[in-house]
């Protein structure tokens, strides 16, 4: 590296505004990288949130089953399926799991909004 006696230093005329300008670049840079950073918090809530599903249709499911083997069966005829569509019971869980998503993503648009309103 040069030393300090052999550096050649140029003024360039509007370099105030070349630093504004570049300043403002990594703003927005930054800006782009905590909107990726919300962005796949968003995913991840969204991946939750199927996993979550499945788990609770799988165990609405498993209830549904246990029911139906524990009807009687009517003599003669086959023991008819339950049709799940048909069961007005909604696992809680499912309930709380669904209102705890969506206040997450609420959260989420606000603080995306919010990003967005500061460029």
């Amino acid at each position: 590296m040069a030393s300090e006696q052999d550096q050649l230093y140029v003024k360039i005329e509007g370099q105030d505004t070349i630093l504004n300008d570049l300043e403002s670049v990594q703003q927005i840079v930054e800006n782009i990288r905590e909107a990726s950073k919300v962005l796949e918090e968003a995913r991840e809530v969204r991946k939750r949130s199927i996993e979550s599903i499945q788990n609770n249709v799988s165990k609405l499911n498993g209830s549904l089953q246990g029911l139906q083997s524990s009807l009687p069966q009517v003599e003669g005829n086959k023991q008819q399926e339950i049709d799940v569509e048909e069961t007005p019971e909604v696992d809680s869980e499912v309930d709380g799991s669904v209102q705890e998503l969506h206040s997450e993503l609420e959260n989420l648009q606000k603080e995306l909004a919010d990003l967005e309103n500061v460029q």
